[in-house]
């Protein structure tokens, strides 16, 4: 008694070790809340979960939120379980209790929701969605307009087993981070500004030592995409040569020197998976070693690495970029570019398995 509410609100959150914020139509309005959200994120302990039907409020949009809109009190209600064992990561810490404690969490994911995977070192990963399994013709048909040969023989792909990847390509945010823990130079950003921008100058070497120190930090299992995760996650069972259909435009993509540059991820609308800049903004390394076609290619949606009549001092490039024409932004279009080629056309999304 006798204490000012605000300062002993702020006591408490300063002494906190996680932030709980339930979003409501009344809490997402609310002044207080949102600071107190702010105040979590900022620290990176918040922890979101949804008990109303409602918008997320701006800037909290690409943290990972459980869903308790029907928790009736079920200890097994999914969305409890997501929130439990993300709070029991982060409370109990890896030196503690091994990370894949967290696995309860993809668990319950379903194609389409999205998460991220704690840190070691605290906060946490980029944001990821769950891609389903299924099948799909890889490849460009023949009278596809722009095609090149290296895009053929069509052949059929089977994706067995979901995965999850990146709803954005890695930022600058996200992969600054990784030069900061380990004393990595940080790429330059052309002077177009950095935060929420694709990373790029970073080549298909820099993009696994990422992917390697991201593995340590969640204990899980990140690399890039294969060649046909990444058009099978483009297409998003389309069969057209843009997800978007026979045309693409600039209200759809970033691309054809529009802009100048690139742009902050998320800038379009997303695909039928939920992933952003899939056509345009920066190509982005696949796993592959370069082969000249498609001849001999597995059709089981695993990376194609062997040398034979390939070429793994190149790897696979896709999605086309700001700078590039159109119908080099097409679902099937592929390129192959040197390991330590940089520059600003390059960048990655990053893929792993559950």
């Amino acid at each position: 008694m006798g204490r000012k509410w605000h300062k002993e609100i702020e006591r408490e959150l300063h002494a906190a070790r996680a932030v709980v914020v339930l979003w409501s139509a009344a809490s997402r309005d609310s002044d207080f809340v949102l600071e107190e959200a702010e105040y979590g994120k900022c620290k990176d302990i918040l922890f979101p979960a949804f008990i109303e039907r409602v918008e997320c409020p701006y800037e909290f949009g690409r943290i990972q939120t459980a869903d308790l809109i029907e928790w009736n009190h079920q200890l097994e209600h999914a969305g409890l379980v997501q929130l439990l064992a993300s709070l029991r990561v982060h409370l109990n810490g890896a030196g503690t209790e091994p990370l894949h404690s967290a696995a309860p969490i993809q668990s319950v994911l379903k194609p389409g929701q999205t998460f991220r995977d704690p840190l070691q070192s605290g906060g946490e990963g980029p944001l990821l969605t769950v891609i389903p399994a299924g099948r799909f013709v890889m490849g460009s048909p023949e009278d596809e307009h722009g095609r090149a040969e290296r895009e053929g023989p069509q052949h059929e792909v089977i994706i067995a087993q979901p995965f999850a990847l990146g709803v954005y390509a890695v930022t600058f945010s996200e992969y600054d981070r990784f030069c900061e823990a380990t004393g990595k130079k940080t790429p330059d950003d052309n002077d177009w500004g950095r935060e929420n921008r694709p990373v790029i100058n970073v080549s298909w070497h820099d993009a696994q030592a990422y992917c390697g120190w991201l593995s340590n930090q969640t204990g899980q299992s990140y690399r890039l995409p294969s060649e046909a995760e990444w058009e099978y996650a483009c297409r998003a069972g389309t069969t057209t040569p843009f997800n978007t259909g026979e045309k693409i435009n600039s209200e759809q993509a970033n691309f054809d020197i529009a802009h100048d540059r690139t742009l902050s991820a998320g800038s379009f609308p997303s695909n039928k998976f939920g992933l952003y800049d899939m056509h345009g903004n920066v190509l982005e390394w696949a796993q592959d070693c370069w082969h000249e076609n498609y001849r001999g290619a597995p059709n089981d949606g695993s990376a194609w690495l062997e040398a034979n009549g390939g070429n793994c001092d190149r790897r696979v490039v896709r999605g086309g970029s700001w700078y590039l024409d159109p119908l080099l932004l097409r679902s099937a279009f592929r390129y192959g570019d040197f390991s330590d080629a940089a520059g600003v056309l390059l960048g990655f999304r990053i893929a792993r398995a559950f």
